[in-house]
């Protein structure tokens, strides 16, 4: 009764088992696909191309890694492909595969190969990228340069502070003495005028003798 359950099951799953498998490598690399499936622990798993007949089949566990294929079981119904180097025509729909007694069943593998990045390529980026190290953005230097002429800023501040005492202060001394100057030129008015108002009483003097 165990046994019809589980053929009944198997046949259920539609011969296609688990969802599809999307992937990409590039020309000359090697790719890894993992595929696992239920209820396969000791049977034999397989790799194939799409339409999947006896023909196509690409690599079978327990056979020896081909120049290209290679197949690894890590048990459990899980199991590994490794395709190496990559060509754009392996670009395509393959099936992981596991043998039953009714029906087989497969996992889709639809894998893109694209072209590789080319030394040309890389070799431009990396000068450019050693061009912009060389020649930094003048904003860098700029900003790198402006801390060290905020001190500077400094002097000019106390220079005019000085100049601005100094000019106060010749200022007030020439007020003192323009002041000092008027007094003593005052001063001297008043004694001309005594002594010519003494010469003139004298004169009267002498005329009335």
């Amino acid at each position: 009764m165990m046994y019809i359950c589980l053929v009944t099951w198997i046949l259920l799953s539609a011969a296609v088992a688990g969802s599809d498998v999307t992937l990409s490598g590039q020309v000359g690399r090697s790719v890894r696909i993992k595929c696992s499936h239920q209820f396969a622990v000791t049977n034999a798993k397989y790799f194939c191309r799409d339409p999947c007949t006896d023909q196509h089949i690409l690599i079978k566990s327990g056979q020896p890694p081909t120049g290209k294929y290679k197949l690894k079981d890590l048990g459990k119904g899980v199991f590994t492909v490794t395709i190496a180097d990559l060509q754009k025509s392996d670009t395509g729909t393959y099936w992981c595969g596991v043998e039953r007694y009714m029906k087989d069943t497969y996992r889709k593998v639809l894998l893109t190969v694209t072209d590789e990045v080319t030394s040309a390529a890389a070799s431009v980026k990396t000068a450019r990228s050693s061009e912009r190290s060389t020649f930094p953005p003048p904003t860098i230097s700029f900003s790198a340069s402006s801390p060290a002429q905020e001190p500077l800023s400094l002097e000019p501040t106390g220079g005019h502070a000085g100049v601005i005492l100094y000019t106060v202060a010749g200022l007030v001394a020439m007020v003192i003495i323009i002041g000092l100057c008027l007094i003593a030129l005052y001063k001297v008015k008043r004694i001309n005028r005594s002594f010519g108002a003494s010469n003139v009483l004298v004169h009267r003097l002498s005329t009335l003798q």
